[in-house]
């Protein structure tokens, strides 16, 4: 059993890289709306927890691309359906005006969120 802190971001990031694999910082980030610094961190954090490794790209020695290791997938694995159920569970039982106000919520949380970079 896996037991590690991780955000739903680092979750986010994760369940990224094992849909797409090896991924650029620059396109996780585009992807989740979210500034260079802000992903450097989050990478540093799943690289200390050993979830995801940096890997140099086969084409081009400067850039940096993001994998999942082995123990990112194994906690995917281990936890990513429960989270996955919590969630649809929590979502189904909202109503369609309760669902507008927290889709328009997180709009705005995300605006927010890219001003502060």
């Amino acid at each position: 059993s896996i037991n590690v802190d991780v955000s739903p971001l680092h979750f986010e990031i994760m369940r990224l890289l094992k849909e797409d694999g090896t991924l650029h910082i620059t396109e996780i980030g585009g992807r989740l709306q979210l500034a260079r610094a802000q992903m450097t961190h989050l990478i540093d954090k799943l690289v200390e927890l050993e979830m995801v490794e940096r890997q140099a790209d086969s084409a081009d020695r400067r850039v940096t691309n993001i994998v999942l290791a082995d123990k990112g997938n194994a906690f995917l694995e281990e936890h990513g359906g429960n989270i996955w159920k919590a969630t649809q569970e929590f979502v189904s039982s909202l109503t369609d005006e309760e669902l507008a106000d927290l889709s328009a919520s997180l709009e705005r949380l995300r605006d927010i969120l890219s001003r502060l970079q």
